[in-house]
């Protein structure tokens, strides 16, 4: 996978996932069953795993195409609207009728944990039919971004559309899927770059509650077959396998205000430099910058930093 340094201008990506509006709540605690608590405030934005990467690639001036489903509602028109902004293009985002756009809870505690509930409806998933209509999204693309927030035919449409496209494919397997069984049976072997944090990392290992976190991502280029595996562990930094072997990347201290958008803007970061051709080590220290700059403003999108090393105001 060693190739010739490109700028991330010239570069195509499409980024597959759930395309949704995030209500964020901060609070100093979660109530019990049964208890009322007073959130320190509540607001909504548009957000989600893949709105979240596909306007970090765009802040790093790459060229974006979005794959996905809204509702043919206000906050459908509010997520299509951020994302034309953001000069990523929305041709191929479907915005279905008479179904509600799908709303992700984050919670946010004073310290800028993070806890996020979510549900998607049958009626606004992505199908694998809306993949395979984004087809010509795919053509000529250097890489795909996809997320686990589809249902399983759809992830292993996308997977096989993108190498038929010729690009390069990034997963990041958040959220864990239900069942085993649907992550065993995806075609790995059509994945080049799998960026899973350690509970996701060891959902797609048999055995993967006994290992040592040191040794997930040689289990998981074992297993899988994937050759390239970045383990995210948040203020640990991460562990990246690659060419047999790991490396350990310690975290850039920061005060944390929010970690919701971190690993997005990790993975976004991370996928740009590789598909650039940039030397491995400099991609993972750039992609750590980036989850650095994120979590020190709070919100999902609006925390996505600028190639320029800024954060945005």
């Amino acid at each position: 996978m060693d190739l010739p340094v490109r700028a991330i201008e010239d570069l195509r990506f499409v980024v597959v996932g759930a395309y949704v509006l995030d209500c964020f709540v901060n609070t100093p605690r979660l109530p019990a069953w049964g208890q009322t608590v007073e959130a320190r405030s509540i607001r909504t934005t548009p957000g989600g795993k893949a709105l979240n990467q596909a306007v970090a690639l765009a802040r790093l001036g790459a060229q974006v195409a979005a794959v996905g489903v809204v509702g043919a509602d206000g906050p459908g028109r509010d997520i299509l609207a951020t994302l034309s902004r953001e000069r990523v293009d929305v041709s191929w985002v479907e915005a279905r009728a008479d179904v509600a756009t799908t709303i992700c809870l984050c919670f946010v505690s004073d310290e800028g944990d993070s806890a996020i509930m979510w549900h998607i409806d049958d009626d606004v998933a992505v199908r694998p039919e809306t993949v395979c209509a984004a087809e010509s999204a795919f053509d000529g693309a250097d890489a795909t971004l996809l997320t686990f927030e589809l249902p399983p035919s759809a992830i292993r449409e996308t997977i096989s559309v993108a190498r038929r496209g010729g690009g390069l494919a990034f997963v990041q397997p958040a959220p864990v899927l239900a069942g085993s069984a649907d992550a065993l049976s995806l075609p790995w072997d059509q994945v080049d770059v799998l960026v899973p944090n350690e509970t996701e990392a060891r959902a797609l290992l048999k055995d993967g509650e006994r290992l040592a976190v040191e040794d997930l991502g040689q289990a998981l280029a074992d297993e899988l077959g994937v050759p390239r595996v970045v383990v995210t562990l948040g203020p640990s930094g991460c562990l990246a396998h690659l060419n047999g072997a790991t490396y350990p990347f310690p975290a850039q201290e920061t005060k944390a205000v929010d970690t919701t958008g971190a690993s997005d803007a990790f993975v976004a970061t991370l996928a740009a430099q590789f598909t650039a051709g940039v030397a491995a080590a400099d991609a993972i220290q750039a992609a750590q910058s980036a989850a650095a700059r994120s979590i020190r403003r709070a919100g999902s999108h609006k925390s996505m930093p600028y190639a320029n090393g800024s954060s945005p105001r």
